[in-house]
């Protein structure tokens, strides 16, 4: 056996009894963190985000000629599905691009996953979108259209909204300043603003969480440094909008963009509005003890104050280890959709007769198996870390883009996770619960906690 075909059969092994196995228990398998595949369409997007990496390195991630060959995206689409079901797998399946509701090739896909496994797989569908197809009404029906066919079929779709909110949206204008939607004659949605105004106005806003109150879908803002002084207001807007549409109040999961811009003033400022989330929660419960208790550990406290309290079955807090990256242009695995970087890959889906066999011609097995082993508490400089215990860690992509080394944390990062910390612990101590926190986290949770009390970021 040569070398090559080792490592193709080390990783076959590997597939067949963690990712290949739960997606063919289903829903009632016990390796719930291989339950996922995520199809990355294209990196086709309306929207031009100053923090995105799509943004900014899309080209990179995904060579533009494969993304724009529908033809083959179709083409490794169907092999896909109809390899689903001869094995009779049933994972949760991600739909991933730039923006895929506004793209008639993503809606192609998910039509095509309810037409050939919807009938037998009840994993369901999650798009992460925009919400921009509200601005059409033909788009908004033709979502509605995929929701009650999925729920038809008992395969649902669920939307969540990458909407970072009224006053912050200006962190993610319209690609090329288009903004209204028409299709085109080849069949493809372009935008073009009315007066130069973003269209994303407040009769827009309504039409978003109306249509996400009537799913029951949640919201998914990113909190970015640029702008870090208005997410203040921009929160209070926010429970505006879900009280205005009998959404609940916990309805939001934050995460802080861990790219490098963050500067000693912005993380002051993001500080300040850690302390703020503490103070509205804890006067949202009534400062009653239980149910702010309930709020971190039940209803994960927007996740931004839950996740430093609470542990995971992972070495990593995103999908990084618990989901397959399929890029459709080309059927080459990821580690993720931010770090499909040629250096990065694993490998390909190996075909014959047309069909996907589940074999893998490997190219990097080494770096996939050590990403999907990885403990965040044992990177580099992470290892020897006051707060590794409790650090959100960074974003591997993010890290591999600044350091060079998809394992070397980024030092501002760093700084925003240890401000974070301190920010919590003045937080529960000026309102009294200090104490019952450390008394709910785990041992090593509570030595950090206490070695951090009284310090400060420099």
């Amino acid at each position: 056996m040569t070398y090559q075909q080792e490592n193709d059969a080390l990783i076959r092994s590997f597939m067949d009894r963690t990712f290949y196995r739960a997606f063919k228990e289903g829903p009632d398998t016990k390796l719930e963190n291989f339950r996922a595949i995520e199809f990355i369409i294209n990196y086709e997007c309306n929207l031009a985000c100053k923090y995105c990496y799509v943004n900014r390195y899309g080209s990179d991630l995904y060579p533009s000629e494969l993304w724009h060959d529908d033809k083959r995206i179709k083409r490794n689409t169907d092999m896909v599905l109809n390899w689903f079901l001869r094995e009779g797998m049933d994972p949760k399946i991600e739909i991933f691009s730039g923006e895929p509701l506004v793209q008639e090739i993503a809606y192609w896909a998910v039509n095509r996953i309810l037409d050939i496994v919807g009938h037998v797989n009840k994993g369901p569908i999650v798009i992460p979108t925009n919400y921009t197809f509200i601005l059409s009404d033909e788009l908004t029906k033709k979502v509605d259209d995929l929701i009650t066919k999925g729920a038809g079929l008992g395969m649902p779709v669920s939307l969540s909204a990458s909407v970072d909110g009224k006053y912050c949206e200006r962190n993610r204008p319209f690609a090329s300043n288009v903004a209204s939607a028409e299709m085109n004659e080849k069949r493809e949605w372009t935008w073009t603003y009315k007066d130069n105004l973003d269209p994303r106005d407040d009769a827009f806003y309504d039409k978003v969480f109306a249509f996400a109150a009537s799913h029951g879908y949640g919201f998914h803002p990113m909190v970015y440094s640029e702008g870090i002084e208005d997410w203040q207001e921009n929160f209070l807007w926010f429970q505006e909008m879900f009280k205005k549409h009998n959404i609940p109040w916990t309805g939001l999961y934050l995460l802080e963009i861990r790219n490098s811009e963050w500067s000693k003033t912005q993380t002051k400022a993001f500080q300040e509005f850690v302390k703020f989330l503490i103070k509205f929660s804890w006067d949202m419960v009534g400062k009653n003890r239980q149910r702010y208790m309930d709020f971190l550990f039940k209803r994960k406290g927007f996740n931004m104050l839950a996740s430093p309290l609470t542990t995971i079955g992972r070495g990593v807090g995103c999908s990084f280890q618990s989901s397959l990256y399929l890029r459709m242009g080309d059927l080459k695995l990821a580690p993720c959709h931010r770090t499909s970087y040629d250096p990065l890959l694993l490998g390909e889906l190996m075909i014959e007769n047309e069909q996907i066999t589940g074999d893998i011609a490997t190219t990097n097995p080494e770096l996939y198996l050590a990403g999907i082993a990885t403990t965040q508490k044992t990177w580099p400089y992470c290892e020897s870390c006051t707060i590794k215990s409790m650090c959100s860690g960074g974003c591997l992509g993010a890290q591999y883009e600044t350091m060079g080394d998809m394992f070397t944390p980024i030092p501002t990062v760093c700084r925003l996770e240890h401000a974070k910390l301190i920010a919590m612990i003045e937080a529960y101590k000026e309102i009294g619960m200090y104490g019952s926190i450390l008394g709910r986290v785990n041992e090593e949770k509570r030595a950090t906690l206490q070695i951090l009390d009284n310090q400060e970021v420099k």
